[in-house]
């Protein structure tokens, strides 16, 4: 991930393109900080569930940027937001969606034997572990709310 990462930085860096370059220097630098927080120095690499969970993290916080920028009416703070997001996107790995969700879902709730909505730990760990970082929690938990309620 990180010789991807500064791979795509030089490259962007060197077509000029000033939007990407900033959003992949911010992206390396969130990297390299959580290699130090991890005790690898900032030139260690950062075993794979732990890169995805920088550019989730990335991710999430332009999301909720966008949220707050729309309920305030900063439309084109928001749409620069979204524009962040899509240059970060490809670095996630692509979530399950529809149908593959929700069948993933279901063997989960069949895997851990949940009945009830308050079982929703239970599935949650179990899809967890057999999908990782593929499900999006939020779609994912009220998928299992609407199928054990």
């Amino acid at each position: 991930m990180l010789d991807r990462l500064q791979a795509d930085l030089k490259t962007s860096m060197l077509a000029r393109d000033a939007a990407r370059t900033q959003v992949l220097r911010m992206a390396l630098a969130a990297y390299k900080n959580e290699a130090v927080a991890k005790g690898l120095g900032p030139q260690g690499e950062l075993v794979e569930a732990d890169a995805l969970a920088v550019f989730k993290r990335l991710v999430k916080s332009r999301e909720d940027s966008v949220a707050q920028f729309e309920k305030v009416g900063q439309a084109d703070r928001a749409a620069q937001e979204r524009s962040e997001i899509e240059l970060l996107r490809p670095y996630l790995p692509t979530m399950l969606e529809g149908p593959a969700l929700e069948a993933a879902v279901r063997a989960a709730i069949e895997q851990s034997g949940a009945t009830q909505k308050k079982d929703l730990g239970l599935v949650m760990k179990a899809l967890q572990a057999a999908h990782g970082g593929t499900v999006d929690g939020k779609a994912a938990s009220a998928l299992v709310q609407g199928l054990l309620g």
